[in-house]
């Protein structure tokens, strides 16, 4: 009897999570996206996907902060992107690639990679324009 209890919490713990969880297409527009550039303020290392934030300056110097979901912390370490990259660049001038929420949610997008000043793009999201030659 123990056994059957303890599997159906597992069971209902994990169909939670599993609803909670939506596709890049129900939260985000694939055909707005664009590059906003800006400050790195900060990051918040959360499961199931950590966010960055980015103040940027419109031309009347009004500033904004963005906010950008990524991939998953399994998927930013194992390409290349941990929590100490983002922790390295605060304060610095960065370009996010990004698509807009798709509610209409002003200023929070899924960001595809993120440029440190003139480094390389460092993919942190799915690639739905595939710039890097995927969907993924």
């Amino acid at each position: 009897m123990r056994f059957s209890a303890l599997v159906l919490v597992v069971v209902l713990a994990a169909s939670g999570a599993a609803a909670a969880h939506h596709s890049f297409s129900a939260e985000f527009d694939e055909k707005n996206c664009g590059e906003h550039t800006g400050t790195l303020v900060s990051v918040d290392w959360q499961n199931p996907h950590p966010y960055f934030f980015v103040e940027s300056k419109n031309a009347t110097g009004v500033v904004t902060k963005l906010t950008f979901q990524t991939s998953s912390i399994a998927n930013l370490t194992r390409g290349g992107t941990p929590r100490a990259f983002f922790i390295q660049n605060m304060g610095k001038t960065v370009t996010v690639r990004a698509c807009a929420s798709l509610n209409g949610t002003d200023n929070r997008f899924a960001a595809s990679w993120i440029r440190v000043e003139d480094g390389p793009p460092h993919r942190v999201g799915q690639d739905v324009e595939r710039i890097f030659g995927s969907n993924n």
